[in-house]
């Protein structure tokens, strides 16, 4: 069977060459920490009020959001396996706790039918089959149709505070009642301002307050001259 790379397009026995993925920029836990919080130049640009940690695997910028594009809007699983595998592999090395419980940030019902998949939901579990992590799908439902990334952040903060709810008895069969620590993470594939997955959060600690919570994503689009553009 005869491959291509999904970057550059030429033969290549992975979906993504030896020489692309060399050139693609990663976030590392031993130069960025393994909580992008505390990192200036992601920490200062995301809201971040409830959820406690936030790991990401790259920028959204070229080469990484061409992956992320055909990922979504192309039907390449390919591309979101790909994207995933690295995850995985950067995980393994992490040396903060594993997380009990991945919950993919929902689309809408318009958004579902017409690309017939949930991006973060298919890149939730590749994760977890990968980890060896439970991954719950309908934990939370998206209200609205409309999207946020062509919204400035204080109107995706507005959008966000009505767009989501959890659903009835979301998560209580799988939250033990018990002293002990449960955590879990919302996973999604781009992070722009973080106001989705921290309202999100708000929902989850208003009915769970005891529930750690972090943040995996795929991708963080930088804002306008960041620093981070002179890395990727």
């Amino acid at each position: 069977m005869n491959l291509s790379c999904l970057l550059c397009y030429q033969a290549s026995p992975t979906p993504v060459c030896q020489w692309c993925e060399s050139d693609l920029f990663f976030f590392n836990e031993e130069i960025h920490g393994n909580n992008l919080l505390e990192f200036g130049p992601v920490g200062r640009h995301v809201t971040h009020r409830h959820y406690h940690s936030l790991s990401i695997l790259g920028l959204y910028t070229w080469p990484m959001s061409s992956l992320i594009h055909q990922f979504k809007f192309m039907h390449s699983l390919v591309a979101g396996k790909m994207l995933s595998q690295w995850f995985v592999d950067k995980k393994q090395h992490c040396t903060f706790s594993v997380p009990d419980l991945l919950l993919p940030v929902p689309i809408s019902a318009w958004r579902l039918a017409k690309r017939h998949y949930n991006q973060a939901g298919v890149m939730a579990d590749f994760i977890g089959k990968g980890l060896g992590i439970p991954c719950l799908h309908q934990w939370a439902i998206r209200t609205g149709s409309s999207t946020q990334h062509q919204l400035s952040k204080s109107q995706r903060k507005k959008n966000a505070e009505h767009a989501f709810a959890l659903t009835q008895y979301a998560i209580d069969a799988l939250v033990p009642s018990r002293n002990d620590e449960f955590i879990v993470a919302i996973v999604d594939d781009v992070v722009t301002t973080g106001v989705t997955v921290d309202v999100l959060s708000k929902l989850l600690l208003k009915h769970f307050p005891k529930v750690k919570i972090q943040v995996w994503a795929m991708t963080f689009t930088p804002p306008p001259k960041s620093t981070l553009y002179q890395t990727a």
